[in-house]
């Protein structure tokens, strides 16, 4: 017998989700994979892909947390191209005459300069149009593979041709490149 249309039904998100929505943002926020949320609550993946399509809210939450986690990257990351500065604190143990251990703390501070992977990482994920590794070069090879025959026509014929001429003082050639081999 089904339960539709009965008032008051509870289900297992009411149950088992809602109420740890923040325990949810939270692992989110500190970077836990849905796998291990879905253990930590007890559901599997199946179920907790289907309660985000279902549930807006559960959706909104996870986007939410997300979106945190990879704005403190960000920043961390940013920081790096950067360069900061941050305190080092030093424990120096000394003995005096007697043999005695006296422990003094020091406090300094120091620079992280900027690092060259974080600002390459940075610029090519950032501004891949001028900073990729690779760029895409597209030719028209149609219109030169025409070009190329008109030319090799005409050198053929023996025609004078004022592109070739052109070219003629581009292209150097050594005496090397001339000799002729006979067998």
């Amino acid at each position: 017998m089904s339960r539709e249309g009965i008032p008051n039904k509870v289900n297992k998100f009411d149950t088992d989700i809602a109420p740890h929505f923040s325990e949810i943002r939270e692992w989110l926020g500190q970077g836990d994979s849905i796998k291990d949320i879905c253990g930590k609550l007890s559901i599997s993946q199946d179920t907790w892909y289907r309660y985000q399509k279902e549930h807006e809210t559960l959706s909104e939450l996870v986007k939410l947390g997300r979106s945190i986690t990879l704005s403190t990257v960000e920043k961390s990351l940013l920081k790096l191209c950067t360069g900061y500065e941050f305190e080092e604190l030093k424990t120096i143990v000394e003995e005096d005459k007697n043999g005695k251990k006296r422990t003094k703390l020091e406090k300094s501070k120091r620079h992280q300069p900027p690092s060259a992977q974080a600002i390459s990482f940075f610029l090519r994920n950032r501004c891949p149009e001028e900073w990729a590794d690779k760029k895409e070069l597209v030719l028209d090879t149609a219109q030169n593979e025409t070009a190329r025959k008109r030319l090799f026509m005409q050198m053929l014929s023996g025609e004078d041709n004022p592109e070739l001429e052109q070219l003629a003082p581009q292209i150097e050639c050594s005496d090397d490149d001339m000799e002729e081999t006979t067998e």
